[in-house]
């Protein structure tokens, strides 16, 4: 009798160790379920934060690309009006120089407006005053290229606005760069 006792002692200490075990599993399992639905929240949000900024880098290149055209061509058409080793005939006159430029001025403001009237996403509110620190010099950069425009020759009179355009690139892209992703170039885009 004392061994059947013995062997039913036995087999109670093991149920009741096994019980023990199970329930700590299962408290594990259900810590390790939360920590990944925890983990797989916050590589959504990160995911959907990557989405949200690209979005916007999108439409900052359409408003920098719309606005950056009275540049461009004014900047082609000095190029060419300069080169001693264009063609007459391939040249613009002087007057259509003086056209280009005086549209140029006039896009300067009118640019730097439209780039302040940009809205960052309230998705991306953990970074605006970065962003919009960052929108501010590239509008200080078109005022600046409005005002030093000239139909010379001159390396030195666009060195500052081309300054604030870069001092923008790197303050944008610190926020791609703080997100894992990799800076963008917005003056290739132009």
């Amino acid at each position: 009798m004392k061994k059947l006792l013995m062997f039913a002692m036995l087999l109670m200490l093991v149920f009741a160790a096994a019980c023990s075990q199970e329930s700590e599993d299962s408290a594990s399992e259900d810590k390790n379920t939360e920590t990944k639905d925890s983990e797989e929240s916050k590589g959504s949000e990160e995911a959907d934060l990557k989405t949200e900024l690209l979005n916007f880098q999108a439409e900052v290149v359409d408003v920098l690309q719309e606005n950056n055209k009275p540049f461009g061509e004014f900047v082609d058409a000095k190029a060419t009006y300069n080169d001693p080793e264009a063609e007459a005939a391939d040249k613009p006159s002087k007057e259509e120089l003086t056209s280009l430029m005086e549209a140029a001025k006039a896009a300067g403001p009118k640019a730097a407006e439209a780039i302040r009237a940009i809205e960052v996403p309230a998705e991306l509110d953990k970074y605006k005053e970065d962003i919009e620190a960052a929108l501010e010099d590239a509008a200080k950069s078109y005022e600046v290229r409005a005002e030093n425009v000239t139909i010379e020759a001159d390396e030195e009179a666009q060195k500052e606005a081309d300054e604030l355009f870069a001092g923008f690139e790197e303050k944008f892209g610190a926020v791609f760069e703080e997100l894992g992703l990799t800076a963008p170039s917005f003056s290739a885009e132009l």
